[in-house]
């Protein structure tokens, strides 16, 4: 696999398609992706999503030899720390599912190991929801230079 990030990336946007199903194309309401996401993981992959698209965008921008040089530095930055967070993103999402599948999985088993998946449950959930906020800011500064930059 030469690009497993990419590979990540796809398969959150192929996660994402209910979140994206309830767009109202054609309509006068547009809604976005996190806007249209109903739960904590696909807001997480509407994140995602949307930090590939960008990582895509910028790196157009930075094979550009008539994009300033200064941009190009602001971009990297921007960059830097928008990539640790959606990596945290990815890691606390796939563990929050498993442990949403081992907590569906335990409904139908005794009362300890469904109290044990809870938990585990309840402690994915809660690194999600943080892991999301976390990364919501640097990826946003990131959309915003690109957009401003294709603008």
């Amino acid at each position: 696999m030469r690009h497993p990030l990419r590979v990540l990336m796809l398969a959150s946007a192929l996660m994402l398609a209910p979140a994206c199903a309830s767009l109202k194309l054609g309509q006068s309401e547009i809604t976005s992706p996190m806007q249209a996401a109903h739960t904590l993981d696909q807001r997480a992959y509407a994140l995602l999503h949307a930090y590939a698209a960008v990582i895509e965008e910028a790196t157009d921008i930075v094979r550009d030899p008539s994009a300033p040089a200064a941009f190009k530095r602001v971009l990297g930055q921007a960059e830097r720390a928008a990539t640790p967070a959606a990596e945290t993103l990815q890691i606390a999402v796939t563990a929050y599912v498993r442990a949403r599948a081992d907590f569906e999985a335990s409904a139908s088993g005794g009362q300890t190991s469904l109290e044990r998946a809870a938990l585990a449950l309840t402690v994915a959930a809660q690194r999600l929801s943080e892991a999301t906020a976390a990364a919501q800011a640097p990826v946003s500064e990131l959309e915003d230079l690109v957009r401003a930059r294709r603008a």
